[in-house]
């Protein structure tokens, strides 16, 4: 029952947060920062919330590092995707840009776990 509960309330407070970020996003000037607050924040800050509820502190913490970490791999993987897809066919860009995002991923765990 405590499982179900804490799926109903991630729902629930996750899409109270989309609903947030999204009317932030539309009074943001110019508009191409509106994808800064777009799902993935709303949703990963009331899964924080409710990882400290439900499995305290600790728990939230190494989930928020984890998200730290992807979301860096993430940015190199934009680093990469962008000129990437001007030099080569999106298919290539595309892949290109998942070995760097993989790669940068892996190298931040091993370094995290050393």
């Amino acid at each position: 029952m405590k499982t179900l509960l804490e799926i109903v309330l991630k729902a629930f407070i996750g899409g109270l947060f989309v609903v947030a970020f999204a009317l932030l996003a539309e009074a943001v000037q110019p508009k191409r920062f509106a994808g800064v607050f777009a799902a993935a924040p709303s949703v990963a800050l009331g899964g924080l919330i409710l990882t400290v509820v439900f499995k305290g502190d600790v728990e939230a913490a190494r989930a928020a590092r984890g998200m730290g970490a992807g979301a860096l791999a993430f940015t190199a993987y934009c680093l990469v995707e962008v000129p990437a897809l001007g030099r080569v066919k999106a298919v290539r860009g595309s892949a290109a840009a998942l070995v760097v995002w993989f790669a940068v991923a892996a190298a931040i765990a091993f370094a995290v776990a050393s």
